[in-house]
């Protein structure tokens, strides 16, 4: 079923409340930009979801917000490459395929769902020792944790990032990156793997909170002097 179908389950008052909470975990399955246990950790600020029809409501608003917005940015995305491809421009940037597809939470909830999920995940993550790695890149990858860390923590203190440093982490994804495809399958270290991809998941949140893009915005054209 769709996710239009579980938001009209969710509505439907003449059912019992169990299956329009139940509906509502469904539609946030397909719906979950920050992945569904953040998304529905943010649902929950509403209040008692199991049993506040208030509370269960509001979720479905907000979730359904978000998902506008996030349609409408596709949308003008897709009109703006159709014309670019009309022009024989047919590559979105790397920013435009990081900020459409990767980590954030469109609408106007996203620095709030920003700070609350990064903040919970950081609680986790910096009580973790760091992990066993490849020994001949460990200096690199310590340096690379630490350096994420220092604008991670920042950002959570400040409520926000100042231009250089949101591009010092924005370069930092490059690191991040290639780190899990070092320590992926087949490598053996799993724990390792886990502990870099929640700093990857935190460095894109923060990132698209602090850069975003308008995605319909025409790309200038690069001219080159002869």
């Amino acid at each position: 079923m769709s996710f239009g179908t579980y938001a009209r389950r969710v509505r439907d008052t003449a059912r019992p409340y169990a299956e329009r909470y139940s509906a509502l975990r469904c539609a946030v399955s397909m719906y979950c930009p920050v992945g569904f246990t953040a998304t529905w950790s943010w649902l929950s600020i509403t209040g008692d979801l199991r049993r506040d029809d208030a509370a269960l409501m509001a979720a479905l608003d907000r979730v359904e917000l978000s998902r506008d917005v996030w349609l409408a940015e596709m949308s003008a995305f897709a009109s703006r490459r159709r014309a670019e491809k009309n022009e024989h421009r047919r590559t979105p940037t790397q920013e435009e395929r990081r900020y459409l597809y990767r980590w954030r939470w469109p609408g106007p909830d996203g620095h709030a769902v920003t700070l609350h999920t990064v903040e919970n995940v950081w609680t986790d993550h910096r009580t973790a020792p760091f992990p066993p790695v490849p020994p001949a890149q460990k200096g690199d990858l310590v340096l690379l944790d630490a350096t994420v860390a220092g604008h991670i923590s920042t950002y959570l203190h400040n409520g926000q990032l100042d231009p250089p440093s949101a591009h010092a982490l924005l370069r930092c994804l490059t690191g991040l990156h290639k780190a899990l495809r070092l320590l992926g399958y087949p490598s053996g270290h799993h724990g390792a793997f886990q502990y870099f991809r929640r700093l990857l998941k935190m460095s894109e949140m923060v990132v698209n909170d602090v850069l975003p893009l308008d995605v319909a915005a025409p790309r200038p054209v690069s001219t080159v002097s002869s």
